[in-house]
């Protein structure tokens, strides 16, 4: 039986922000897809986005999971789509403990034009393997996603969770997009482009990992470091080293025309992101929930660190910002520069676990150390900060509706009794602004409530 119910269930507290303003914070202590990598699944020139809620019933099952589509128009958010295993077209069937979305990644992979999900379900019987795990393509079409073919595990007696991670990107260089795939144990693979509805695919590299003992890849996120042509993969992976003690490490890993190559330590933590964030040419990471070399506990993870990178990817300088968080990276305010959005679903300041997002600007410089403060009880954010809601436990930043400024997307997954809900915020030339914002619940995609879906944990775009 798989069991991922968030552990952190606070006790209230609350602290009411007087008329529930945006609050300053002062610093103290993803025709034609938009791009090879662009989420565009019906080619309409307009970002999408997918929610995600992998522990939703699924005729009747029990945590078979679920991801919920958006799709972008002029107005933001357009319409709304459910996929399962139960879906026309989908291989296999929804069946309890599958974890259907847990994990995500984007790409055209097989260039036809159209932006494709992939979709891993690391807790899949396959058999008589338990937690063998799958992972499967969902095809982007004029229509949208429609269709999905399984990627192969190429060596299901190694390990188990195929699929617990994933990220895309053309990592040889060779002009084909690639897919990574994480899964238990410390080999791990790339499988290379050349990717069909039919299920082919091309060569499937190895690399392997640096520690030992643990749940094997649990993150992989993909991105541009340096100026080559190939992409860039951080691999991260979780080990127990104590009863309640754990040590998240990151490394990043260069590509290179055969597997990628280990080249930068990075700060232990849970999560990461990969951008330019000083419009130096090069790419750099965000660590958030980062943790000390002791590990951290299940009662929490420490602030957020920015790592600079340089052209070699060595970290040049770092900056380390006055919350913890999940990153998620865009233009918000469209002047050029990347900015920073954290999700701080374990925010107590308006109630216990209430959740919070902290918006970092970009400037010429690099991010600021101050932040703006989004909770529930902001003004003109829709909804109120309640205990247990975990408001940015999920964090997108991506322009729904095409007018160069990034929107937010905010998942709050413990929402009216873990059915979760997701909270969208356009972006402006002044930031993100509430006018207009809208909620979407899981009714708005099609998803049962029946056992607290907590739609909103992950959202990709």
């Amino acid at each position: 039986m798989h069991k991922h119910l968030r552990i952190a269930l606070a006790t209230a507290t609350s602290a009411a922000l007087t008329g529930g303003l945006l609050t300053l914070v002062a610093a103290s202590p993803a025709t034609a897809a938009t791009g090879q990598y662009a989420a565009d699944f019906n080619g309409d020139g307009y970002k999408d986005a997918v929610a995600a809620a992998p522990q939703a019933s699924v005729g009747g099952t029990w945590w078979s999971g679920a991801v919920g589509i958006v799709y972008g128009s002029s107005g933001g958010v357009g319409r709304t789509a459910v996929i399962s295993q139960n879906s026309s077209g989908v291989p296999g069937g929804a069946e309890d403990y599958d974890s259907f979305g847990e994990a995500l990644a984007i790409g055209d992979l097989n260039k036809d034009g159209y932006s494709d999900l992939v979709v891993g379900a690391p807790y899949e019987t396959v058999g008589s393997d338990e937690q063998a795990g799958a992972v499967v393509i969902v095809w982007g079409s004029s229509s949208g996603l429609k269709g999905a073919t399984t990627v192969k595990d190429p060596a299901p007696t190694k390990h188990d969770r195929w699929g617990q991670s994933l990220a895309v990107g053309d990592f040889t260089g060779d002009g084909k997009p690639d897919l990574a795939v994480g899964a238990t144990g410390t080999t791990q693979y790339i499988i290379k482009g050349g990717f069909t509805k039919a299920g082919s695919t091309g060569a499937k590299l190895t690399y392997t990992t640096s520690w030992t003992g643990s749940k094997g890849v649990t993150r992989l996120t993909s991105g541009k470091v340096n100026t080559d042509a190939k992409a860039d993969l951080i691999v991260g992976g979780h080990v127990k080293i104590g009863s309640e003690n754990y040590l998240d490490n990151n490394y990043l890993y260069l590509g290179t025309s055969s597997a990628p190559s280990k080249k930068t330590k990075l700060p232990y933590g849970t999560q990461t992101a990969l951008a330019d964030l000083n419009k130096d040419g090069y790419g750099d990471v965000v660590t958030g929930w980062t943790q000390t070399q002791s590990g951290g506990t299940l009662a929490g993870n420490g602030p957020a660190v920015v790592s600079y990178l340089s052209s070699t990817g060595a970290v040049s300088s770092s900056l380390s910002l006055p919350w913890p968080g999940i990153p998620s990276v865009g233009d918000i305010n469209g002047d050029g520069y990347k900015d920073l959005a954290l999700g701080d679903p374990d925010d107590s300041t308006e109630a216990g676990v209430a959740g919070a997002v902290h918006l970092h600007y970009g400037t010429a410089a690099g991010l600021t150390a101050d932040a703006v403060t989004l909770t529930q009880n902001s003004a003109g954010v829709p909804g109120a900060a309640e205990t247990n809601d975990f408001f940015g436990e999920g964090v997108l930043l991506t322009d729904l509706n095409k007018d160069g400024k990034a929107d937010l997307l905010a998942g709050a997954s413990g929402e009216n009794d873990m059915d979760g809900v997701v909270t969208m915020l356009k972006g402006s030339a002044s930031g993100i602004t509430t006018s207009g914002a809208k909620t979407y619940g899981p009714s708005a995609f099609g998803i049962s409530k029946a056992d607290g879906p907590r739609i909103g944990y992950p959202l990709v775009g």
